[in-house]
């Protein structure tokens, strides 16, 4: 509290947004975009399939979609402080344990080492990195701005999109000392880096004596300032649904149809991209690694770019448009066969799908409101989990069965074009007449 109030000339909603960006620089590097890079090694050390190996993700991706809806209850009932600490010791130690997988024996039973790695990246560290670095940080910048937010979501996703060094590190590192090591390290980020940053995550700033997007404690209407479409998102902001409000809309399926399209494409392009640069375009892992890191490190001008655009501009149409440069860049993708059109893909890819992670957060705040924002997001990764678990599996079985990803990436292309058309119509809803 004492914290809070000696820097009264600076919001502190910033300081919550700086620190969730920095949980994210951290988890989505050693995570998400770390886990292409445990992928190759992994498919190579135990020979696992490309579609098994897939799996994994996938499964995690389940776990995440069912307890989205339980995580975000608890998140918006006891606060992302809390929630982002217990996550982040589950997903610690969780690291530690990976970097000793290995087939083991209990009593009777037999547990393959692809079964002990399913259950502790899927399962343990998956439940860590869901609730301390996903829904906690989210709820936690969603709660503290209104007019600001897309600008606050486009700082806080810059997080994932600067994590590209901590995937360049982690590339090298498991080149150069294996991947147990690289996971043990991991781990102990996680406990020396984000446990210390999640203290600085608070919940509503109304606790603390502050009004959203910091205005005045005078001013309770963010609709004051700024021009007609920023009043707009402002108004709508400014409203509160149910869960269940938010379940019957039809806009809220529409964005969940939309951007499962999206999950799906990016899921998998993630996961595979290493495995198909390596496998089928010859390139040298570390190069592949860094084109990874590259492009997640490119995605930074997107989020912040389209990021403060959707201050300004209709989100849905900045989504739209970030989703057919997403499909252009699977396009792209597809027909690498130079370092030249490999670069054009990271730029094309990385500003695309990084554009759209920071105005999706927001619009779902513009939509809902935030006093049930985690859990509403919850509800949403839970629709999302047959788009992240077929996708990677999908693309995996292609590439088993014809020793390439064409059919696969066309296939996201496809996915992609359609997605736009649910989001076109994820109109502003209203509590009473938008109804399934």
């Amino acid at each position: 509290m004492n914290f809070i109030r000696a820097r009264r000339n600076i919001f502190f909603g910033w300081y919550v947004v700086f620190a969730a960006a920095a949980i994210n620089v951290y988890g989505a590097g050693v995570w998400f975009y770390g886990f292409p890079i445990f992928f190759k090694v992994l498919l190579d050390e135990f020979g696992w399939s490309a579609a098994a190996g897939a799996a994994v993700i996938s499964l995690s991706r389940l776990e995440g979609g069912l307890e989205g809806p339980i995580i975000g209850v608890l998140v918006d009932k006891y606060g992302p402080r809390k929630m982002a600490i217990i996550g982040a010791a589950i997903a610690g130690s969780g690291f530690f344990l990976m970097s000793l997988v290995s087939s083991i024996e209990i009593g009777s039973v037999h547990l393959s080492a692809f079964v002990v790695f399913v259950l502790l990246y899927a399962g343990w560290i998956s439940i860590g990195y869901n609730t301390g670095f996903g829904h906690a940080s989210m709820a936690a910048v969603n709660a503290w701005f209104i007019q600001k937010r897309s600008r606050a979501f486009a700082i806080y996703s810059l997080g994932a999109g600067g994590s590209g060094l901590t995937v360049f590190l982690l590339g090298i590192i498991v080149n150069d000392y294996g991947w147990r090591t690289a996971a043990f390290l991991s781990g102990v980020g996680i406990f020396v880096i984000v446990m210390p940053i999640s203290l600085l995550l608070r919940h509503k700033p109304e606790q603390y004596g502050y009004l959203p997007d910091g205005l005045p404690e005078k001013t309770e209407d963010p609709l004051k300032r700024g021009g007609s479409v920023r009043k707009n998102n402002a108004q709508l902001a400014n409203r509160d649904f149910t869960v269940k409000q938010a379940i019957l809309s039809i806009t809220f399926w529409m964005l969940v149809l939309g951007t499962s399209a999206r999950a799906v494409a990016m899921t998998s392009v993630v996961i595979h991209q290493v495995n198909y640069l390596t496998n089928i375009r010859s390139i040298p892992l570390l190069h592949a690694s860094a084109a990874l890191g590259a492009m997640v490190t490119v995605s930074l001008v997107g989020r912040l770019g389209f990021g403060l655009l959707g201050d300004y501009l209709d989100k849905r149409y900045v989504l739209i448009f970030c989703t057919l440069l997403q499909a252009l860049g699977i396009y792209v993708l597809s027909m690498v066969d130079s370092m030249a059109l490999l670069w054009i893909f990271v730029i094309i890819y990385g500003i695309s799908y990084g554009g759209a992670i920071p105005v999706f957060m927001a619009i779902i705040g513009d939509y809902f409101g935030r006093a049930n924002y985690a859990t509403i997001r919850g509800w949403m990764q839970l629709c999302h989990i047959p788009s992240t678990m077929i996708g990677p599996i999908y693309a995996g079985w292609v590439y088993d069965s014809t020793n390439s990803y064409h059919v696969a990436f066309m296939s996201f292309i496809i996915a992609l074009i359609l997605g736009t058309v649910f989001l076109f119509f994820a109109r502003n809803p209203n509590v009473t007449d938008d109804r399934v």
